[in-house]
C-alpha cells in the first residue's frame, strides 16, 4: 500500500472522503453538519473544531493525525472501470460483521453459480 503525506487538512478531508466513496452531503449527514461546511473544510476556508475532527476521523476511518497531515494517508487506488461498484464496496466496510459475512456468502454463491454455468 502506498501512502501520501499531505500537511493540508483540506486535501486530506477530500481524499479520505473520496476513498470512502462518500459525497459531501453524505459526509455532512454522518458528522452532523451541512454540505457547505464540508465544502469549506475541503477548500481550506474553515477548520473543524476538535469535536468535529474526532467525528471526521471516526466516519472516515482515519486518525486525526492523518486528517491534519501529521501522518501519511493511505492511498487506495480505486478501479476506474466501475466507480459505482467501488462505492458500494466502500459502503460495505461500514456494515456490522454479521452483515458483511452475509454479503460475502451471497457474492460467493453467485460467483459459484456463474462458474458452473460456464462449464
Amino acid at each position: 500500500m502506498t501512502t501520501k503525506t499531505n500537511g493540508d487538512l483540506a486535501a486530506n478531508v477530500r481524499l479520505l472522503r473520496k476513498q470512502k466513496g462518500l459525497t459531501q452531503v453524505e459526509l455532512a449527514q454522518r458528522i452532523g453538519c451541512s454540505q457547505a461546511v464540508i465544502t469549506a473544510y475541503e477548500k481550506g476556508r474553515k477548520k473543524p473544531s476538535i469535536d468535529t475532527l474526532a467525528r471526521l476521523a471516526e466516519v472516515l476511518g482515519a486518525s486525526t493525525d492523518q486528517i491534519v497531515g501529521k501522518r501519511a494517508v493511505p492511498n487506495t487506488k480505486r478501479p476506474a472501470k466501475n466507480p459505482k461498484l467501488w462505492k458500494k464496496f466502500s459502503q460495505l466496510e461500514q456494515l456490522p460483521n454479521t452483515d458483511k459475512r452475509t454479503v460475502f456468502r451471497m457474492i460467493e454463491g453467485l460467483l459459484t453459480q456463474r462458474n458452473r454455468s460456464k462449464d
